[in-house]
């Protein structure tokens, strides 16, 4: 069975092939009501927060620190920027010439840039790497794939309906692709490892794919350059679900809780074109 992580790109290019087809038989029937469908491009420039959080626990452990619990963090942000398509739906709310509408899009975006850092490592060794201490893993954490499903809520209220602007406040709910890598050195021996044993000093690097459900709020202003076509600028804030897992090595009794926190601010400009 495929997961859920693989049906959503299938579905979203489904969409994305589909509108124009759909736009064109339903066009003519909602044109008197002021119903448009539209299409679209965004680039989001976002700054993003990251956050690693890592226990060692040798409570159980048959190591030089045995019973002892080591806390260790690290966090950084970067810039993170990326292009993405969008296909939405505009509702008018009473009439069409109050100039108050709704609207429902998806969307799909991909992005670049990368938080990366070192912890600072916990430990009693010089190197804090020795048997149940924290190592000073050096980290990274890159969000890939974003996909979006947001409402909008907006008007042009005054003067701004001479000026063919519109205002919206926005919020929405958003599946995130990350990845998370930590390059690790350390003994792993049940007994310190010394400077003449260098054999048993090991080094990697773990890999893991996270999956976040993230809440989007924020708002936009809307310039429409033409009947059909809107320049759009908005100002967002992502909030993710925090990610959190253990790892065990049951041979010396360790085990490594960690979690990663992250959140993003930003601003995203996207060209709209309506049916």
């Amino acid at each position: 069975m495929r997961s859920n992580r693989q049906w959503i790109p299938t579905i979203t290019l489904a969409l994305l092939l589909a509108l124009p087809v759909m736009s064109a038989q339903v066009n003519t029937a909602f044109a008197h009501e002021g119903h448009q469908f539209y299409v679209g491009v965004q680039v989001p420039v976002e700054r993003v927060n990251t956050s690693y959080d890592k226990t060692v626990d040798n409570t159980n452990a048959s190591n030089p620190r045995s019973g002892q619990v080591f806390h260790d963090n690290d966090s950084d942000d970067t810039f993170a920027y990326g292009i993405g398509f969008l296909v939405g739906h505009r509702i008018p709310l009473l009439t069409k010439e109050d100039g108050y509408y709704v609207s429902a899009e998806v969307d799909i975006a991909f992005h670049g840039g990368q938080a990366k850092g070192q912890l600072p490592g916990k430990g009693e060794s010089p190197g804090r790497n020795q048997p149940g201490e924290s190592w000073p893993d050096r980290w990274s954490f890159q969000k890939n794939r974003s996909y979006g499903f947001t409402i909008k809520l907006g008007g042009s209220p005054g003067v701004l309906r001479s000026w063919d602007t519109s205002v919206y406040v926005l919020g929405g709910i958003r599946l995130i692709q990350a990845q998370f890598q930590n390059h690790y050195r350390g003994c792993l021996s049940d007994m310190n490892c010394t400077s003449t044993t260098q054999p048993e000093f090991v080094s990697g690097t773990n890999s893991r794919n996270l999956d976040y459900t993230a809440w989007t709020y924020g708002a936009g202003v809307e310039k429409m350059l033409s009947e059909h076509l809107g320049l759009r600028i908005e100002a967002r804030y992502t909030q993710y679900n925090s990610k959190r897992w253990v790892e065990l090595f049951d041979t010396v009794g360790v085990r490594v809780p960690t979690q990663i926190d992250a959140d993003d601010v930003g601003m995203l400009m996207s060209l709209a074109w309506y049916f």
